[in-house]
């Protein structure tokens, strides 16, 4: 498939500079999608766990391998961080955020919930901020997509083997009480010590549902869910998800209210149900001593 270069127009990197780069983006999530399902239900794929118990495959390593080799190749100068291959710098003021599989637990179980995340950041001196990004889901034959100021975007594989892009968009939602909110498992809360946080929003909203990991992200930028929030996010994990979700017309922050993929947790949803979201997380570590964090 042949990408469009995308052009931004607010103010930031060189404009050709980052529309070569969002092309390059999108042609990755397809390579990637390609490689993932080679080895999706394979009846030999080998899963490993790392040092911290968390699984990988052969196709996480694969992956990131071919993304961080194609990027160095039309890109030398910009910096790269992935989940398994860790990080490099660059010079040139963009760094690309590499997540080859997220949701490999569902991966290596054969179930299609699991996607590529690549986010594009920029640095104005100290201060770095993403400015495209990309979730693909190849199982599910759909991806969203955003650059700063030129919207979010949702293709979809149609069954005539066609791609249809619409605009993706968050749905004006009402108040938490009467919301479908996606999260990750009890464990992470534990992980985490903020089973408090869970409770507090399992109570308050309408509907809470484990669709965690990148599909929770993907559902409520495309207007299928309400909310989404995680207490463990790596950056990689976050992200292409600032910018879809800014550009999609929500909000998605760390638990402190930052824009941020550094902050180790996330908030995303429509802006008023964001703020609603983010006082009753924060209100429940408040109540619940001195040993919660966020």
């Amino acid at each position: 498939m042949k990408y469009d270069l995308f052009m931004p127009t607010t103010p930031g990197p060189d404009h050709q500079a980052l529309a070569s780069r969002v092309a390059l983006m999108r042609a990755l999530a397809d390579r990637a999608g390609t490689v993932a399902m080679r080895h999706f239900q394979s009846l030999s794929l080998a899963v490993h766990a790392k040092s911290d118990a968390s699984p990988v495959t052969e196709a996480d390593l694969e992956i990131e391998s071919v993304l961080r080799g194609q990027i160095r190749a039309d890109f030398p100068e910009d910096g790269l961080l992935g989940e398994e291959h860790g990080a490099q710098e660059g010079t040139s003021g963009f760094r690309w955020v590499i997540d080859p599989i997220d949701g490999t637990i569902s991966f290596a179980a054969g179930v299609p919930l699991f996607g590529t995340l690549i986010g594009i950041e920029f640095s104005r001196g100290p201060m770095r901020e993403i400015v495209a990004g990309i979730c693909a889901m190849p199982a599910l034959g759909e991806s969203v997509w955003a650059a700063r100021g030129q919207g979010a975007w949702w293709e979809r594989r149609g069954a005539d083997g066609a791609t249809h892009r619409t605009a993706a968009r968050v749905r004006a939602s009402g108040p938490l009480a009467v919301a479908l909110v996606c999260t990750s498992g009890l464990e992470y809360f534990e992980r985490a010590g903020r089973t408090d946080a869970l409770v507090a929003v399992a109570r308050a909203a309408r509907r809470i549902r484990g669709w965690s990991d990148c599909y929770g992200g993907m559902l409520v930028a495309t207007g299928r869910a309400d909310a989404w929030f995680d207490p463990v996010m790596n950056p990689w994990d976050s992200g292409p998800f600032p910018v879809i979700f800014e550009e999609a017309g929500g909000a998605f922050t760390d638990w402190h209210g930052r824009t941020d993929i550094h902050g180790g947790s996330a908030i995303a949803a429509a802006p008023e149900l964001h703020a609603e979201l983010l006082r009753v997380i924060q209100a429940s570590a408040s109540h619940s001593g001195p040993n919660a964090n966020a």
